[in-house]
């Protein structure tokens, strides 16, 4: 009795420490998130945000694995600097386009101004679908064409602004 009791609790100890860490990647619609890679990102030297990646399970990183991007952020930042941000990444990394004007206008319904402490979640699921959490909280759903790979981009692709940075988070 004692054996099949102490075997009992050994199995039960397993499976709840094989249960999810991240309840809120979970909640934003990633299945057993696991960790691809993290980084530091900084602008003259300041650290911004720390960035992390997740995929189900941890797999390997490809654009077409459900994914989720994290940003925790090291310092305040408005919405409208966010914005600007994007908007000169994506035409850094793509040229001008003629619809960045009605992604910048959907990704204005999604971002907030960011304290420092303030985490941002990106979860693609598809192609064209982006949901937008910020402290947990959904902030918003955003579907344009591209845009999983357009804005995800930014951090994920070898154009983005440091491509070792860009490795590192994927995990390679």
């Amino acid at each position: 009795m004692r054996r099949t009791l102490a075997s009992s609790i050994v199995v039960l100890a397993l499976v709840a420490g094989s249960a999810s860490a991240r309840p809120d990647l979970e909640r934003a619609g990633l299945s057993a998130p696991g960790n691809v890679g993290q980084v530091t990102f900084r602008w003259l030297g300041l650290p911004l945000y720390r960035a992390a990646l997740f995929t189900e399970e941890g797999a390997d990183f490809t654009w077409q694995r459900p994914m989720a991007l994290e940003l925790a952020y090291l310092r305040n930042i408005s919405r409208d600097n966010l914005l600007e941000a994007t908007l000169t990444e994506l035409e850094r990394i793509e040229g001008r386009k003629p619809d960045h004007d009605s992604l910048l206008g959907k990704l204005r319904g999604c971002f907030r101004d960011v304290r420092k402490g303030d985490t941002f979640v990106a979860v693609a699921r598809a192609r064209d679908v982006l949901s937008f959490w910020l402290n947990g909280r959904k902030t918003c759903e955003l579907r344009h064409t591209g845009v999983r790979e357009r804005f995800l981009g930014i951090w994920l692709s070898d154009k983005s602004r440091s491509a070792s940075l860009s490795r590192q988070l994927r995990g390679e």
